[in-house]
């Protein structure tokens, strides 16, 4: 018999890659759902994002993952250079036959952030219980007899079967949650662009991997997108507590400073970014309560990791995944399916969240430390650092 619970929706609050995932991984059960957007338009910063392999089998269970590869480029290694120096550190094979074994034949790639989305976008078009509204803030989420509904800025309230927080880093709907929970600001800044292939120097094109510089309180990292067509660049600034950043002049002597004694490539990329445009840097900490009743959080807003292992959006998928399965297996009780999902989840995403800061402090060190770095770094084989990320990069628990 149906029930009103049966007919009100899931709303997911917030359009990024982790809500829109979700949306279409609940959309594909037949499930209603209502995805809610406070911008004009439901879209993705323009920059790059790296997918390890963990995270391919659940694009592959979203129906994307052939549209993923056609659209991602798959880089042929990841490097590790000491940006002073310019010693090779790491060097990580993505493209060999003991990397596809290991990791069932999933690859890693890179892909444009905005055509991740509207890979995801597109296939949520193609079912019509799956409805997206964009110009709505979402300010609270409250629990109905009938399960979970939120409160708008505008003074509505949508009632719905259940609430997904999917409104990333400065969640909202977590601070409700976690009243003075707030995100741990790092002291970094980074700058990001994309530059077409053809513009940037020669010793930038003939890189067809992952290529990262690091040194004291900087890197920059950079990989090809598009068929090669475009490099994206990220460089990262920690800034020193008496620098006011409003103070373009002395801002841009300190990044000077930085790379003075830098590796002629490095410095390449650096000239390449606009350095004006600025995102600070900022993670969360891991907290064990995601879920009050109908109500979850997911990805950025439940564990926003700092970008050491390049599994932000990995995890945001992982998530929609493994909720999908979650709801399903529990036939509908979204109560029973959130606390399973945050029980199955929690250690997997703290320890990103958690290793990814250690390795920040790792690549950014100075002296000594750095010295120690660098000879652990140099000692160690691929096979080394494959059994390091076998936790990370095999196929998400959920489904094995």
């Amino acid at each position: 018999m149906t029930t009103t619970h049966d007919k009100l929706p899931v709303i997911i609050v917030g359009g990024g890659i982790g809500g829109v995932a979700t949306a279409l991984a609940l959309g594909r059960l037949g499930l209603p759902v209502q995805l809610l957007e406070q911008a004009d338009q439901i879209g993705a910063i323009g920059y790059g994002v790296q997918i390890g392999p963990n995270v391919m089998p659940a694009l592959e269970r979203l129906g994307v993952g052939e549209a993923v590869r056609q659209a991602a480029y798959l880089p042929e290694e990841i490097l590790l250079y000491e940006m002073d120096s310019g010693r090779k550190l790491v060097d990580i094979p993505l493209r060999t036959q003991q990397f596809k074994a290991r990791y069932q034949g999933a690859p890693y790639v890179a892909i444009h952030r905005v055509d991740l989305h509207e890979l995801l976008l597109h296939a949520c078009r193609a079912y019509p219980n799956i409805d997206l509204n964009q110009s709505t803030q979402v300010v609270e989420y409250r629990n109905t007899a009938d399960g979970c509904g939120v409160a708008t800025a505008d003074g509505r309230f949508i009632e719905g079967a259940a609430v997904i927080g999917a409104d990333g880093l400065r969640s909202r709907l977590r601070l409700q949650l976690h009243p003075g929970d707030a995100p741990r600001d790092t002291g970094y800044l980074a700058h990001r662009t994309i530059v077409p292939m053809a513009e940037a120097p020669a010793s930038i094109r003939k890189r067809q991997g992952v290529t990262m510089w690091t040194g004291p309180g900087f890197h920059v990292i950079y990989y090809p997108l598009r068929g090669g067509s475009e490099m994206n660049i990220v460089v990262v600034v920690r800034v020193p507590p008496d620098l006011d950043v409003t103070d373009n002049e002395r801002y841009l002597e300190h990044i000077a400073t930085l790379t003075r004694r830098a590796a002629p490539e490095a410095r390449d990329v650096v000239q390449l970014v606009n350095l004006e445009r600025r995102w600070s840097i900022a993670d969360r900490e891991p907290v064990r309560r995601w879920a009050d009743g109908c109500f979850t959080l997911m990805g950025d807003a439940a564990h926003a990791t700092l970008q050491s292992l390049a599994q932000g959006a990995g995890m945001a998928v992982e998530d929609a995944d493994t909720l999908a399965l979650l709801v399903q297996t529990c036939d509908n009780d979204f109560a029973a399916a959130f606390k399973r999902f945050e029980r199955m989840r929690f250690l997997r995403t703290a320890r990103v969240q958690l290793e990814s800061r250690d390795l920040w402090e790792i690549y950014h060190c100075d002296g000594t430390r750095a010295e120690v770095r660098s000879q652990h770094f140099e000692e160690k084989t691929p096979e080394d650092i494959y059994r390091c990320l076998d936790w990370l990069w095999q196929s998400s628990v959920a489904h094995n």
